[in-house]
C-alpha cells in the first residue's frame, strides 16, 4: 500500500543546511519513497532545551512503500548516514527526522506515534506545513493545518529563510 507521508526536518549543529540537503537526499534516493514536494527552509527558535543555536526546519512530503515501521527504521538509519550523533532528547542535532503523518493512519505504539504527538504545539513545524498543505486535516482533531496554525500557542519565532532552495 501507498500512503502519503510527511516528514519534518531539521538541523541545528554543524553545518545545518548541508545537513537538510544530505537527509533529504538520502531519503528521496530511496525507491521506496518518492519525494513529490519540500518546504522553503525555516529558522526557528529551539524547542524544549532553549540553551542552544536555532534549528534549520522544513517539512516534505512522500508518497511511501514502507509500512510505518519500516519508515521509522528507514528515518533512524538516513539520520545516522547524515551524520547524526547526538540523541538525546531536544539537545543539539546535526539532523533530526520526524514522521508527522502518514497517510490519515492514526498510529500509537511504543515507539512510534503517529500524527506526530507534538506538532500541534510547534510553528516550526505547522508553518512550514501551512506553507505546502494548508488544507491537510489533523487525522486525530479533525482540524486543518492552516487552522492549527492560527490557533496554535505556541510563542517561538519562525522566519523563512531560503524559499527557492535545491536539494
Amino acid at each position: 500500500m501507498i500512503h502519503k507521508t510527511i516528514l519534518g526536518l531539521g538541523s541545528n549543529k554543524g553545518n545545518r543546511l548541508l545537513s537538510l540537503r544530505k537527509a533529504l537526499h538520502i531519503l528521496s534516493s530511496d525507491w521506496n519513497l518518492n519525494l513529490l514536494k519540500v518546504s522553503s527552509i525555516y529558522e526557528s527558535e529551539p524547542w524544549g532545551e532553549k540553551d542552544q543555536r536555532d534549528f534549520l526546519n522544513c517539512v516534505a512530503v512522500f508518497l511511501c512503500r514502507m509500512n510505518s515501521e519500516e519508515l521509522l527504521n528507514f528515518v533512524k538509519d538516513a539520520e545516522i548516514m547524515a551524520g547524526r550523533t547526538v540523541f538525546e532528547k531536544w539537545k543539539e542535532r546535526e539532523i533530526d527526522i520526524d514522521i508527522l503523518f502518514f497517510g490519515n493512519l492514526i498510529i500509537k505504539k511504543k515507539n512510534l506515534r503517529i500524527p506526530h504527538p507534538h506538532l500541534t504545539e510547534r510553528n516550526f513545524v505547522l508553518e512550514p506545513l501551512c506553507e505546502i498543505i494548508p488544507d491537510l486535516v489533523h487525522p486525530e482533531n479533525k482540524r486543518s493545518v492552516y487552522y492549527l496554525k492560527l490557533n496554535s500557542k505556541d510563542k517561538s519565532k519562525v522566519k523563512v529563510i531560503n524559499r527557492n532552495w535545491i536539494i
